[in-house]
């Protein structure tokens, strides 16, 4: 489309763009599928769109404030008198790794049937062998088509105790040259040591910070017994003394939320600041900064599933029956609800 631009403005041009793409279906793509409700489903989509809608903003612009014209367009950034950055707050409420399983399940991609249920798994392998230099030659004689379907086709695990990654307590981290390095890593500890040495607040100060309810017992964090216990033998009666992620984990989750209520707080914050914060989303969100071909590719990409549509059809196609790249891939596509998205009752 620029075959004027040299490499460095090319370069710098499809990286802005790129960047806003992942941006945009980090918003309304995936967090719609952590958050699985039409209540989220419509706020993130007002966040990008505003409540006039995708119509609207596309056939008369950017109308009105960030409510009625969505985030990304407004004339200016707002940062609230705080230099553009992401919270340590933030930092510890995405600590996500149970998502991750411990056996990477290998799928057979090279039946000739369109039927999904041919993605049969035809072995396991261990997470531990796909990390680091010896990970970087098993994944690439699997092959990016296979890893992709694979990955589609295994539901990822629940937020919750006792789901951490066995793997991940003995990380073997490598230097810079890619050598391993003799000491190794035990992330779930690691993690609790790093929000302690950071000052964050423990999870009913946390709470309290976020103008919510903590908790004087508990039985007000989970109903499982076998955590009150072990928590008791743990905590004692130290209610206070509960470390946020030991608490995000144990945490009752609302309907459909696949995160505790209380990361939930700083996900929706942060959602929002990341963008209206960001000058590449407001000020110098224009043809531009953005070139019009990349401008039109930003804006005419939705989800996931159709950036893989746009490298690989055939996957896609074959593969991929869930109307998002998020969700598992064999799953059913959601059936069409009639009534608009805001005015469904949650």
């Amino acid at each position: 489309e620029y075959p004027d631009l040299g490499d460095e403005e090319l370069y710098r041009r499809a990286r802005v763009v790129t960047s806003a793409v992942i941006a945009k279906i980090h918003t309304i793509d995936w967090t719609v599928e952590l958050l699985k409700t039409d209540t989220l489903l419509a706020a993130m989509r007002a966040n990008w769109y505003g409540l006039l809608g995708k119509w609207f903003k596309d056939t008369f612009g950017h109308i009105g404030n960030d409510i009625l014209g969505g985030i990304v367009g407004m004339k200016k950034s707002e940062n609230h008198g705080v230099p553009y950055s992401l919270t340590e707050e933030f930092v510890s409420v995405y600590r996500l790794h149970p998502l991750l399983p411990d056996e990477f399940l290998i799928r057979d991609i090279s039946s000739s049937t369109d039927d999904e249920e041919s993605a049969v798994w035809i072995c396991r392998l261990p997470m531990s062998g796909l990390i680091g230099s010896k990970g970087d030659k098993a994944l690439s004689e699997i092959g990016f088509t296979k890893q992709m379907v694979s990955m589609g086709h295994q539901a990822c695990g629940a937020l919750e105790l006792w789901n951490y990654p066995n793997w991940l307590r003995e990380v073997v981290p490598q230097d810079p040259d890619g050598r391993d390095r003799p000491d190794l890593v035990d992330l779930p500890a690691l993690e609790v040591f790093r929000d302690r040495e950071r000052k964050v607040a423990r999870y009913n100060d946390f709470r309290r910070q976020m103008l919510m309810i903590p908790i004087s017992k508990w039985g007000d964090l989970t109903d499982d017994q076998e955590a009150i216990q072990v928590l008791t033998e743990v905590y004692g009666d130290q209610i206070e003394e509960l470390d946020l992620l030991i608490g995000l984990m144990a945490e009752r989750k609302i309907k459909g939320f696949a995160i505790s209520e209380t990361a939930f707080f700083i996900f929706l914050i942060m959602a929002t600041r990341r963008l209206e914060a960001d000058r590449f989303f407001t000020s110098h969100y224009g043809e531009e900064t953005y070139t019009k071909k990349g401008l039109e590719w930003v804006d005419t990409t939705e989800s996931l599933r159709q950036v893989i549509d746009r490298h690989y059809p055939e996957m896609t196609k074959k593969w991929m029956n869930s109307a998002s790249a998020f969700s598992v891939w064999d799953a059913p596509p959601q059936s069409e609800k009639h009534v608009p998205l805001y005015l469904r009752i949650p």
